[in-house]
């Protein structure tokens, strides 16, 4: 069963065996297929058709049936009084606009290739890790190579919703939503939610007071993230308890449940209580947080602000009060390239959006071309299939596509999957 995607596909590339005529007979002459319009109103904008030697210049509306047309009362609708033709794979009725004017109709149901229609559903019925499984050698590396950038564009774009919900629960302080996202970040993806929930329940202003002391720093930290138990023997802990006891009263503070963490699977250096440290190491040396999206900082600046190391206790603990071998937990380059990559990257594109300066969306995209491509599964099967990033703006790229685009068989929108139908001969 073909889509009416799929003719929106053939007529916007014009895959058309000609002569082309209408259902009633004339000749029909595609001169412009016209604007393709993803909005509301017809298909196609500002078109150019001439039909039996007359030119007509207007709008297209693209049906699987004629009688969708009346199925969505474009009828009664005056944004297609100016339809000049009708494309349909069927015409099963005559239909006319909101001033009764009958519209041509042109069926298009013979008048593209058989193959074309076959590699569409073989690309939708593939049940691969990708529908091109089978083709993508066929396609240049330039394809991908080119679209790169509006991909990895397109991924920052869809973080601008949460990020706004971020910034009204920061109070609309760009240096409490700086400090939220890079709490967020430092939790990966396993522990983000928790750390988000840390850095909302903990405000930076408070912090700050405090930022000379880092255990103070460290009391609230784990105090609010709610590991920090009554029942300690250790030294060190036991004291950051009373301490955070103290703080949590006069700043009527409420602690997370320590249920939300999640230990299992994560290497021990990547452990929340390991991270907590390492955060409160970042607000103690850090004195402006909105100093961190500088739009001229470079790779090597982040790394400096970011660097961070867990505090002495740490350095035989990755739990509290179950001791382990020595070894200094500090924060390493391909944990701050993930810190860059999922939350100042995100943070500096919203912040050239919101205050319309693209010298900051051009900025996060060069960073992401500075950092060297990320290593997971998804980019390791990527690989698998022929598909190489050179760094993070391209492994951000290959997500989006995976993600947005694979996943949910958008192949007639995808550059990749165009080419491969771009290919058939007729």
């Amino acid at each position: 069963m073909i889509s009416e995607d799929f003719l929106h596909y053939v007529w916007r590339y014009r895959i058309l065996e000609t002569p082309l005529y209408c259902v009633s007979g004339e000749e029909v002459t595609v001169l412009h297929p016209g604007e393709y319009n993803r909005d509301g109103g017809p298909d196609f904008i500002n078109a150019r058709i001439r039909i039996s030697g007359t030119l007509w210049a207007g709008n297209v509306e693209i049906h699987l049936r004629a009688s969708d047309w009346f199925r969505h009362g474009h009828q009664s609708d005056p944004a297609y009084h100016n339809v000049i033709l009708h494309v349909v794979d069927t015409c099963d009725c005559e239909v006319a606009d909101s001033g009764n004017v009958i519209i041509p109709c042109l069926e298009l149901n013979a008048n593209y290739p058989a193959k074309l229609t076959a590699t569409y559903q073989a690309l939708l019925q593939e049940k691969q890790w990708i529908p091109c499984h089978n083709q993508l050698a066929e396609v240049d590396s330039s394809v991908f190579g080119l679209w790169a950038p509006s991909l990895a564009f397109e991924r920052l774009s869809a973080r601008l919703t949460s990020l706004q919900t971020w910034m009204y629960h920061a109070g609309q302080r760009w240096d409490e939503v700086v400090y939220q996202v890079l709490s967020s970040a430092m939790g990966s993806k396993v522990n983000a939610q928790p750390f988000e929930l840390l850095a909302r329940s903990t405000p930076l202003k408070i912090l700050h007071r405090h930022r000379d002391h880092i255990s103070i720093l460290e009391a609230l930290l784990f105090g609010q993230s709610g590991l920090l138990k009554p029942s300690c023997t250790d030294h060190y802990p036991a004291e950051l308890f009373r301490s955070y006891l103290f703080y949590r009263d006069k700043y009527s503070l409420k602690p997370l449940e320590q249920g939300i963490w999640k230990f299992l699977r994560l290497r021990p250096v990547n452990f929340p209580t390991i991270r907590i440290s390492q955060l409160a190491d970042i607000i103690h040396h850090t004195e402006n947080f909105q100093e961190i999206m500088n739009v001229n900082l470079r790779i090597e600046d982040w790394l400096n602000i970011l660097e961070a190391k867990a505090t002495a206790y740490w350095d035989s603990h990755y739990t509290f009060e179950r001791e382990s071998s020595f070894v200094v937990k500090t924060l390493g380059k391909a944990a701050i390239y993930l810190i860059l990559i999922n939350g100042m990257a995100p943070l500096l594109f919203l912040f050239g959006t919101k205050h319309n300066q693209p010298v900051y969306t051009e900025r996060t995209l060069a960073m992401l071309e500075e950092i060297p491509a990320e290593k997971n599964s998804m980019i390791s099967s990527w690989a698998q299939h022929g598909v190489h990033a050179r760094n993070a703006l391209e492994t951000q790229a290959l997500k989006q596509l995976k993600n947005c685009y694979c996943d949910h068989k958008r192949c007639l929108e995808c550059r990749i999957g165009t080419k491969l139908l771009n290919k058939i001969q007729y």
